[in-house]
């Protein structure tokens, strides 16, 4: 191999290295998910903080997603009237009470790092399950 072939290999090594490199980056705090539906739903928040949002998104979907039991569980947006946290976090989980608009009431456990999405009339909203209190869909 030739030297000249060595540095042009050399540099195209480079710019690929750089590109998967550049590729990994993290997403930007100032962005979230925005599904192609938007659901309105103020939150509570621990503080009682209560903060309007539109496009909102448990994870970036439009379900919530759980464990009951020993199942997980995911409930469509458009079947939940609100969600009702309930106790402290316990190895690493938050407890809840998903009140279905028919009013049923079903008791769920979320990842208690797992995030909440929106947007607001002053930007992006984003807070996880363990800080969450209330859910109420408009």
């Amino acid at each position: 191999m030739g030297q000249t072939m060595r540095k042009v290999l050399t540099v195209f090594l480079l710019i690929i290295g750089w590109a998967i490199f550049v590729g990994m980056g993290k997403t930007p705090e100032g962005e979230i998910p925005k599904p192609d539906i938007s659901f309105n739903a103020t939150v509570i928040d621990d503080q009682n903080i209560s903060t309007k949002c539109s496009f909102v998104s448990w994870e970036g979907h439009l379900f919530f997603l759980g464990t009951r039991g020993k199942g997980t569980v995911s409930i469509p947006f458009e079947k939940v009237r609100k969600v009702v946290f309930i106790g402290d976090v316990t190895e690493g989980k938050k407890d809840a009470q998903v009140t279905l608009k028919n009013g049923e009431v079903v008791a769920v456990t979320f990842d208690g790092e797992s995030r909440f999405y929106g947007t607001t009339e002053f930007g992006t909203y984003k807070i996880a399950a363990m800080n969450i209190k209330e859910i109420i869909f408009e």
